[in-house]
C-alpha cells in the first residue's frame, strides 16, 4: 500500500509542475508575466528498524521569479529615461523650427541689409524701397512665426502636463484597488497571488514612466506604499491621493500641479523637486528650454524694432519729412494675480532719456514680480528671475522706474497683493511694421527734398548690421547663439536619452533573466516533468499489480 501512496504524490506533484510549466508557456509573450516556478519536498518518512522508509513527495508552493532590487533599479532608470525623452521631443520642435536654413530670422535679416544697400545705390527707386519694406514686414513675419510657435508648444505641454497628471491619477487608483485585492487573498491563503502580483509591478512600472516615485513593498503581504520623490504619500494600502492641473493664480497660461492631502487641501507642488518621469521632463522643458529661447527671441525682436526705429527717426523721407518708427512695439503687460484683494493695476511703459529716445536698450529680458507690501517709505517690492530685491527710481508721482522701464500703479492695492511681467514678453509676437509706404524709409540725413540722392541715413541703418545691439552681439550673431543654443541643449539631450536607454536595456535585461519566460527552457521542464509523470505512473501499475498479485493467492 505505501508503494501506491508513493505514486499518488508523484503523479500529483508531477501533474501541478506540468501545470506550472503549461502556464509559463501559455504566458511566454504577455507583457508584465513573472515566470513561476514548483517547488517541490519530501513528504517525510518513517525510520524503522531496517532503515528510513519515505513517503513521497509533497508540492511545498509555486514561487514567483522577482527580483525586487532589480526592479527598483529599473524603474528608477525608466523614469530618468522618460523625464529626458519628454523634454527632448518638445525641445527638438524648437530646434527643427530654428534649424530651417532656407527659411529663418537671420535670411530675413540678411535680406532687410541687402534690400537697404539698393536703396543706398538709388534713394528714389520705388522698387528699391518697396523691396526694402516687404523685407522689414518678412521679418516681422518671422518673429511672429517662431513666436507663435513657441505659444503652440507652450500650449501643448500644458495639455501633456495635464493628460500625465490624469495618468498618475488613474494609476495610483488602479494600484491601490490592486492593493486591496492582494491584502484580501493573503489574509484568506496566507499566500501572495501571482497574478496580482504582476498587475502591482506593471502599474508601479506605467506609475514610474509618469512621475518619479520612492515604493516600499511589504515583504509579507505583497501590498505597496508609494510616495512621489519629494515625499509625499500617492498610495498607502487601499488608499490613494491626487493630483490636480489648475491656471496659475500669477499666470493664467501656466498649469500648475497642486498635491491634495487626506483632507482635502491643496497643496502646490514644487516643480523643482519633480525632475524625473514624463512630469518632470515636461516642467523642465517648460520653464528652462522655453523660456530662455523665448526670452532670447524677444529680446532680439525687441532691440532690432528698437535700433531700426531710433535710426529712422533720425533721418527724413522722401517727401522731407522726418522719419519715423519702421516697427511697431508693444508695451510691457503685467500679470495680475488673481487673488489680489485690490484693484490695482500696472501701466508699465519704456523709459526716455532726456531727448525723448526710448531706452530700450537698457531692457532685460526676464521676469520680475512686484509686490505691494503696504503705504510707507517702500510700498513696493520689485525682485528679478533670481530673487534679487530690485531697487528703484521713484518719482514725486509714485512712478518705480528701473532696468528701461517705467511701472505706473492704478487703483487701489491691498497688501500683498503681487503682479509678474517680463518686459520683452510678447516682443516677437506682436511686431509689426508701422511704415505705410517704401517712401516713408528716412535715407537722407537732410530734410533738402532737392537732396535726392542723399543716403547718409541709410548708411546708418546698413550700419546696424554690424553693431552689438544684445550684449556684445550683433543681431545676426544673437540669432546664431539663439540657435547654437537650443541646438546644443538638443544634442546633449539626445545623447543622454540615448544613454540612459542603453542602462534602461541593461536593467531590462537582467530582470528578463531573472523573471522571463525561456520557451526552450520551459519546453525541456515540459518534457521533464512528463516523464516524471510517466514514471509515477509506472511505479503506480506496478504497486496495481503487486496488489492484484496478493488478491490472487489462495
Amino acid at each position: 500500500m505505501n508503494l501506491m501512496y508513493l505514486a499518488q504524490s508523484g503523479l500529483s506533484s508531477a501533474q501541478y509542475a506540468l501545470n506550472v510549466v503549461g502556464n509559463n508557456l501559455t504566458n511566454a509573450y504577455t507583457v508584465g508575466y513573472s515566470r513561476q516556478n514548483i517547488v517541490l519536498g519530501e513528504a517525510g518518512g518513517k525510520t524503522t528498524d531496517n532503515g528510513f522508509f519515505g513517503y513521497g513527495v509533497q508540492v511545498n508552493g509555486v514561487q514567483r521569479a522577482y527580483d525586487g532590487f532589480i526592479n527598483n533599479q529599473l524603474r528608477n532608470s525608466d523614469t530618468e529615461l522618460c523625464a529626458l525623452g519628454s523634454r527632448y521631443e518638445q525641445l527638438k520642435q524648437i530646434d527643427n523650427m530654428l534649424g530651417d536654413k532656407s527659411n529663418n530670422i537671420a535670411n530675413s535679416l540678411n535680406g532687410i541689409f541687402g534690400a537697404l544697400e539698393k536703396v543706398s545705390g538709388d534713394p528714389v527707386s520705388m522698387a528699391a524701397r518697396q523691396e526694402a519694406l516687404s523685407q522689414f514686414k518678412s521679418t516681422a513675419y518671422q518673429f511672429q512665426t517662431a513666436a507663435r510657435t513657441l505659444n503652440g508648444l507652450e500650449k501643448s505641454t500644458n495639455t501633456q502636463i495635464n493628460q500625465t497628471v490624469d495618468q498618475i491619477n488613474t494609476c495610483a487608483k488602479a494600484l491601490a484597488t490592486v492593493n486591496e485585492a492582494i491584502y484580501k487573498v493573503h489574509t484568506q491563503t496566507g499566500g501572495q497571488p501571482a497574478d496580482l502580483l504582476d498587475q502591482r509591478d506593471m502599474l508601479l512600472d506605467q506609475l514610474s514612466e509618469l512621475v518619479g516615485i520612492q515604493v516600499n513593498e511589504n515583504p509579507a503581504t505583497g501590498e505597496v506604499s508609494v510616495a512621489l520623490s519629494n515625499g509625499l504619500s500617492l498610495v498607502n494600502g487601499d488608499k490613494f491621493s491626487q493630483l490636480e492641473c489648475t491656471p496659475s493664480d500669477a499666470n493664467p497660461a501656466k498649469l500648475e500641479v497642486s498635491y491634495i492631502d487626506a483632507l482635502g487641501n491643496s497643496i502646490r507642488l514644487d516643480e523643482e523637486k519633480l525632475s524625473t518621469g514624463a512630469l518632470g521632463g515636461l516642467f523642465k522643458f517648460r520653464n528652462e528650454d522655453l523660456i530662455s529661447a523665448r526670452d532670447q527671441l524677444n529680446q532680439l525682436a525687441l532691440q532690432m524694432g528698437n535700433r531700426f526705429n531710433e535710426v529712422n527717426r533720425a533721418g527724413w523721407d522722401i517727401d522731407g519729412v522726418q522719419g519715423g518708427d519702421i516697427f511697431k512695439l508693444a508695451d510691457p503687460v503685467a500679470l495680475v494675480n488673481r487673488n489680489n484683494g485690490g484693484d490695482a493695476t500696472l501701466n508699465i511703459r519704456f523709459s526716455e532719456d532726456d531727448k525723448g529716445n526710448k531706452e530700450i536698450a537698457k531692457v532685460k529680458a526676464q521676469d520680475y514680480s512686484v509686490v505691494y507690501q503696504g503705504p510707507g517709505a517702500n510700498d513696493w517690492l520689485i525682485t528679478d528671475s533670481s530673487g534679487k530685491q530690485i531697487v528703484p527710481d521713484i518719482s514725486a508721482d509714485g512712478e518705480l522706474s528701473f532696468d528701461g522701464i517705467v511701472i505706473k500703479p492704478q487703483g487701489t492695492p491691498e497688501p500683498g497683493d503681487s503682479f509678474i511681467f517680463n518686459p520683452t514678453s510678447g516682443a516677437a509676437e506682436k511686431i509689426e511694421v508701422a511704415l505705410k509706404s517704401g517712401d516713408q524709409i528716412a535715407a537722407s540725413g537732410s530734410d533738402d527734398v532737392e537732396g535726392e540722392s542723399n543716403d547718409v541715413n541709410i548708411k546708418d541703418m546698413i550700419a546696424i548690421k554690424d553693431q552689438a545691439l544684445i550684449g556684445k552681439a550683433t543681431l545676426t550673431e544673437a540669432y546664431a547663439s539663439l540657435v547654437s543654443s537650443v541646438g546644443s541643449s538638443t544634442s546633449s539631450l539626445k545623447g543622454d536619452f540615448t544613454a540612459a536607454g542603453s542602462v534602461y536595456k541593461e536593467y531590462e535585461s537582467q530582470k528578463q533573466s531573472v523573471s522571463g519566460v525561456d520557451p526552450m527552457e520551459e519546453y525541456m521542464r515540459l518534457q521533464m516533468y512528463s516523464q516524471y509523470f510517466q514514471a509515477n505512473a509506472q511505479v503506480l501499475q506496478t504497486a496495481t499489480t503487486i496488489f492484484d498479485s496478493l488478491l490472487s493467492i489462495r
